[in-house]
C-alpha cells in the first residue's frame, strides 16, 4: 500500500493597509418624536412635523371631546433616513454595505457605490418575535465601505438613533380617546394625554435610585413575613427584577417571586 501523507499549509492573504481610505460618515435621521399635536385640529389637521393627521370633535352636553391622531393607529410606521455617501464619492469605491439592528430585526443591504446615496429603513414596530414594542428603543445602524483595491475587507462607521415604537392608547375607542383621559407608560416614560400630546416625562426629571425592599439582613426559606410593607423586608438571594405595566415590581428572590405595588405593599406571588 502507498504511504498517504497529510499536511496543510496556510494561505496567507496578504493584508490591506487601510490607512490611505476614506471612512464612512453616514448622516441618520429618525423619524421625529411624536410629542407635536395640534393646538387647534379644527383649522389645522395636519401636523407636518410628523406627517399626522388630528381631529376632534366635541361630545354635546359632556364638555369632553374625542381626539383621534393617526400616529397612533396601527399602521403607522418609524422611519429611518440613513444617508451613505456624500456628493464626492472615492474613486475605488465599489460597495456600500448597511447593517441597521433594532429590536432583534437585522437588516442588511449593499448597494453600488453612487453619490448622495440613501436609504429609507420602515420599523414596523415589533420586536423579533412580531411582538409590538411600546415607547421608546434604540436602533443601531452601520455603514460600511468596500473598495476595489481591497475587497476582503470593509470599513465600517456606527450610529446609533431613537425610536418611538406603539403608543398606550388612553382610550380604546376604535382609535380614538377622550381628551381628558390619559395614561403613563412607566416603563420609558411617556405620559400619552388623550388630547393626543406626548410628554416624555424621562427628559424632564433625572433617574433616582432608592430602595425598596430589604433592610441588609437574609430572611428565612420559609418566609412568613414576605408579605407587608415592602419597606425593611427581608431578601435572602434576589436574582431577577421584572416592571408591570401598573407600575408593580416583581421581584425573584430564590423560592419566592413576589410583587410590591406602586403603594408599596407586598405579596407573594410563587412559593417554590
Amino acid at each position: 500500500m502507498d504511504t498517504l501523507v497529510l499536511k496543510t499549509e496556510e494561505n496567507t492573504i496578504p493584508a490591506c493597509d487601510l490607512s490611505g481610505y476614506v471612512h464612512p460618515d453616514p448622516v441618520v435621521v429618525a423619524s421625529p418624536l411624536s410629542s407635536f399635536f395640534s393646538s387647534q385640529p379644527a383649522e389645522r389637521h395636519i401636523i407636518p412635523e410628523t406627517q399626522v393627521v388630528h381631529e376632534e370633535l366635541e361630545i354635546p352636553g359632556t364638555g369632553l371631546k374625542l381626539c383621534y391622531l393617526s400616529s397612533r393607529a396601527s399602521g403607522y410606521r418609524a422611519l429611518l433616513k440613513v444617508t451613505m455617501t456624500q456628493a464626492l464619492v472615492p474613486l475605488s469605491l465599489a460597495k456600500v454595505h448597511l447593517m441597521v439592528a433594532v429590536e432583534g430585526h437585522l437588516f442588511q443591504k449593499w448597494f453600488h457605490a453612487s453619490p448622495n446615496l440613501a436609504y429609507t429603513y420602515i420599523w414596523d414596530k415589533t420586536d423579533a418575535y412580531r411582538q409590538r414594542v411600546y415607547g421608546l428603543t434604540q436602533a443601531s445602524v452601520s455603514v460600511g465601505f468596500e473598495y476595489e483595491t481591497c475587497p476582503s475587507q470593509i470599513l465600517w462607521e456606527k450610529r446609533t438613533a431613537v425610536l418611538q415604537g406603539y403608543e398606550l392608547l388612553p382610550s380604546n375607542l376604535g382609535g380614538w380617546s377622550l381628551d381628558k383621559h390619559h395614561t403613563l407608560n412607566i416603563a420609558s416614560g411617556i405620559l400619552h394625554k388623550g388630547s393626543g400630546e406626548n410628554v416624555f416625562v424621562s427628559e424632564q426629571q433625572p433617574p433616582v435610585i432608592s430602595s425598596i425592599m430589604g433592610n441588609g439582613r437574609r430572611r428565612s426559606i420559609s418566609c412568613p413575613s414576605c408579605s407587608g410593607l415592602a419597606e425593611g423586608n427581608k431578601l435572602l438571594a434576589p436574582v431577577a427584577l421584572a416592571c408591570g405595566g401598573d407600575g408593580s415590581l416583581y421581584v425573584g428572590d430564590l423560592n419566592f417571586i413576589r410583587r410590591v405595588y406602586p403603594t408599596l405593599n407586598t405579596t407573594a406571588v410563587l412559593e417554590l
